[in-house]
């Protein structure tokens, strides 16, 4: 059985949770920290708006959750001359090919 083994349910007084498969591997990696039950809903709900944007759009696309609410959705655009300006990257090689 292959698992990883959560900082705790879906609040710290819970105990700890496991996300895990009978038999393989599972399909997810945590590079970083040690993840929470709401960690993994908002990761799976934001590969999930991610992949929908993508189809619809044909655009590459990000999202973002903050406890199993959407709080942002991008699409990733061309910056327009002016933009690069003001976000100081205009002298970025490469930005936008």
């Amino acid at each position: 059985m292959d698992f990883i083994e959560l900082k705790y349910g879906c609040n710290p007084h819970q105990k700890p949770s496991r996300i895990y498969v009978d038999s393989g591997k599972l399909p997810i990696e945590v590079l970083n920290g040690t993840p929470g039950y709401i960690n993994f809903l908002d990761a799976l709900n934001g590969y999930q708006l991610v992949k929908e944007l993508k189809e619809a759009t044909g655009i590459a696309a990000a999202a973002s959750f903050k406890h199993v609410s959407p709080a942002g959705a991008a699409v990733g655009l061309p910056l327009y001359d002016t933009l690069k300006r003001i976000y100081f990257c205009s002298d970025i090689e490469g930005l936008n090919d």
